[in-house]
């Protein structure tokens, strides 16, 4: 065997073990996410703190949303609970600017305006941690594109159930425009992916389920602890990581489920995921030391983050990959199969094959049927095609994430496009304001007036 076989030899059964520990992790997950309502149920209610009523605030971070603001601040404004203000921290240059001012004259919103992005969406957030009313002991942080569910703090509260608990994270369901085009079907599936199975997943197995940056509710107390949510470009996972190693815990609870948009086009789609691969991959290099060092932070969680951090490196794994088959193509040297290679009988290597080629996409239809999908080709489609697309992509922002210390936030247009509304509205959401109307009846204002007229969907609440 000659210097090039070996080489591709050595390449091919890194790549074999490495997916199979991308589609192993992945199966497993599902395996727990399908037991995550015992688990939530195990946890019970804090009933005692529900009875309390503490006073909280529901942060905005805002920049440029003038197509969705008013749509949030409604439905924030629309909670089931009375003990609470709306906190619109603005970065905006452009109408949305006057848009707030406007609504800076409720009784229960404020709207505080920065010059300047100075730390993106975590830099606002720490700068609405200054103006917080005195009575203020949980926080909450909704996207400026959500629509939240009325019964949100309630449910949240209810599962502070011990002090180790500092946060409670929910689902960002994003379905408003869903069905738009090919990028926001991909862009639902991974969002699918995520909440109906990473996060239920993770939190069942005792593993370290990560905040999302939105529908989160966190305490007070503990983010004056360990620093508040800091200036990362991925300012919800640097805050999950300091939050597990300081011995504390984040609960999952899919009940509580906002309703979000999808980026609408291809540039937009792939800007925001480079920005969370990037954003997490430099997270944990920076917090490495402390994750092994931390006396508090089971193992479990340990392997559990470092699997986490083992699956950003897909890009990279897919561009070697590419290499490889290129390199074999236009030299003509084929390597042996790693698993012949291994001496497998031949079932049991169609057997393996069979299972890295077909675990992960039965993972995905699984997550899109346990989210009530009836069809999910074009889902599974679409989600693979802005998966290959974006590999260049990706590698850039893995690169980037594990050698350069600072990155740019950049924003995801919100268009305010509804779609699919109609399957999913029902009392528990309310939307007026500045619901856009591309589609006839969906997304005509003054949608919360319709909300009785539609029973809760079984799939969705």
């Amino acid at each position: 065997m000659g210097a090039l076989e070996v080489a591709l030899l050595i390449i091919q059964g890194f790549l074999t073990i490495y997916f199979t520990l991308l589609t192993t992790r992945a199966v497993v997950l599902l395996f727990f996410a399908m037991r995550y309502e015992k688990k939530l149920r195990s946890l019970g209610e804090n009933k005692e703190l529900l009875a309390r009523r503490p006073f909280v605030t529901i942060m905005i971070p805002c920049y440029n949303e003038k197509n969705v603001v008013e749509r949030a601040i409604e439905s924030c404004l629309s909670v089931d609970y009375d003990n609470f203000e709306i906190l619109v921290i603005d970065d905006s240059t452009d109408e949305t600017v006057e848009i707030l001012e406007k609504w800076a004259r409720h009784p229960k919103v404020r709207v505080i305006h920065r010059s300047e992005r100075k730390g993106w969406k975590g830099g606002a957030l720490d700068e609405g941690l200054k103006h917080l009313d005195p009575r203020t002991e949980f926080i909450l942080v909704v996207d400026a594109d959500q629509v939240v569910p009325r019964s949100i703090i309630k449910k949240m509260l209810a599962k502070f159930t011990d002090e180790k608990v500092a946060a409670v994270q929910g689902r960002s369901s994003s379905i408003l425009n869903a069905d738009e085009n090919w990028v926001t079907m991909a862009a639902r599936t991974f969002s699918t992916l995520g909440f109906a199975v990473e996060h239920p997943g993770r939190f069942a197995m005792g593993g370290a389920n990560p905040l999302s940056g939105s529908t989160m509710m966190v305490r007070k107390d503990v983010l004056e602890e360990v620093g508040g949510f800091g200036d990362s470009i991925t300012e919800d996972y640097d805050l999950t990581l300091r939050i597990y190693i300081h011995g504390y815990e984040v609960v999952y609870d899919d009940s509580v489920r906002s309703l979000t948009e999808c980026p609408s086009t291809a540039w937009d789609f792939m800007k925001q995921m480079c920005r969370w691969l990037e954003g997490r991959v430099r997270n944990f290099r920076k917090r490495f030391k402390d994750i092994i060092r931390s006396d508090k932070l089971p193992l479990r969680k340990k392997l559990d983050l470092a699997l986490e951090c083992l699956a950003n490196t897909a890009a990279l794994a897919a561009a070697l990959g590419s290499i490889s088959w290129f390199i074999s193509f236009v030299t003509g040297v084929q390597a042996p199969s790693f698993l012949a290679f291994l001496g497998l009988p031949g079932p049991v290597q169609l057997a393996f094959s069979t299972y890295l080629l077909v675990g992960y996409p039965l993972v995905i239809f699984a997550a899109l049927k346990k989210e009530g999908e009836k069809r999910t080709v074009g889902w599974l489609i679409s989600f693979f095609l802005a998966m290959g697309l974006a590999v260049p992509f990706s590698l850039g922002a893995l690169l980037r994430g594990a050698f350069a210390d600072t990155g740019y936030f950049y924003r995801t247009v919100k268009t305010g496009r509804i779609t699919m509304l109609g399957e999913f509205l029902s009392e528990e959401y309310v939307m007026r304001g500045g619901v856009q109307a591309p589609y006839g009846l969906e997304g005509s204002s003054g949608l919360g007036l319709l909300a009785g007229l539609f029973t809760r969907p079984p799939n969705m609440l």
